[in-house]
């Protein structure tokens, strides 16, 4: 069972206020099979009784508004270093690490390209990169196919 972005965004919308009370940023919903899955991200760290206390609180406001019938499970986790960055705040809490970005071309016949570089600037729909050749670039958030933290090992 696949959500809209409708519901997901609804979801968000509601949400969000709630848990910014107690400083959680509701990062991200997904779906899988039938489990609802609330992506979470506190500045300090999250600990389990955080994600057991959204859980909690969240669980009858999703029931309220109908948003958990088809859904077995809520399962409120961490998002985890390696997951996609999508949205302003994303890249604003990235500020100073290295991110690669692929984006999606202007014209068909040309294919997507890549960036790499250290998020030095977000702004509402832009994300501004310093190159290793040391040249910034401006890319914006909704021409971003997927992004992610460029982890060293």
């Amino acid at each position: 069972m696949d959500m809209t972005t409708t519901e997901k965004n609804a979801i968000i919308e509601i949400l969000t206020p709630i848990l910014d009370i107690d400083g959680i940023e509701l990062v991200d919903v997904e779906t899988h099979r039938q489990t609802l899955r609330l992506l979470i991200y506190k500045p300090d760290g999250l600990s389990v009784k955080d994600c057991q206390t959204v859980n909690y609180i969240v669980q009858p406001i999703l029931e309220v508004h109908e948003f958990f019938g088809g859904y077995t499970q809520l399962e409120v986790a961490s998002p985890g270093v390696d997951r996609p960055l999508r949205t302003a705040r994303d890249f604003q809490r990235n500020c100073g690490r290295t991110v690669h970005i692929e984006v999606d071309s202007e014209s068909e016949n040309e294919q997507e390209h890549c960036v790499q570089g250290i998020v030095v600037e977000v702004q509402p729909e832009t994300v501004v990169l310093e190159q290793t050749d040391g040249k910034s670039t401006s890319v914006e958030i909704s021409q971003i196919r997927t992004a992610h933290i460029h982890l060293q090992w």
